[in-house]
């Protein structure tokens, strides 16, 4: 469903089963990482911290249940740029997409590139 959703903006998108698979893969030159709270071993708020330990600041969204209002605060401490639910995944992450594409910090994609997106899979 993201895939689709995000081809709107044209953007490369990548799917992982894992955090650990993400890790795994030495991908971790994306522009923009959006990582389910609720996967397999690793969360994506534990992989949000682990990033942040390790210095890496790409943008993260996390998406996660709508009643989970503590998980929404700890993410954005976290430094995630957004935490989304997932009944609102579809407005949700293509505004926020839309938007970091068009912030002036990150470069404008060249023609025929998007912004490289990460979705890691629950």
């Amino acid at each position: 469903m993201l895939r689709t959703l995000l081809s709107s903006l044209h953007v490369e998108v990548r799917e992982f089963d894992s955090a650990e698979s993400y890790l795994a893969s030495c991908s971790m030159a994306l522009d923009c990482l959006i990582a389910d709270t609720e996967l397999p071993g690793m969360s994506g708020l534990e992989l949000l911290r682990l990033l942040r330990s390790r210095g890496v600041d790409n943008p993260v969204i996390l998406l996660g249940a709508e009643e989970d209002i503590r998980a929404a605060v700890t993410a954005m401490r976290e430094g995630a740029v957004d935490f989304i639910e997932k009944t609102n995944v579809d407005f949700g992450v293509l505004r926020r997409v839309a938007h970091l594409l068009s912030d002036s910090r990150l470069p404008p994609p060249v023609a025929g590139e998007g912004l490289r997106m990460g979705r890691l899979n629950s």
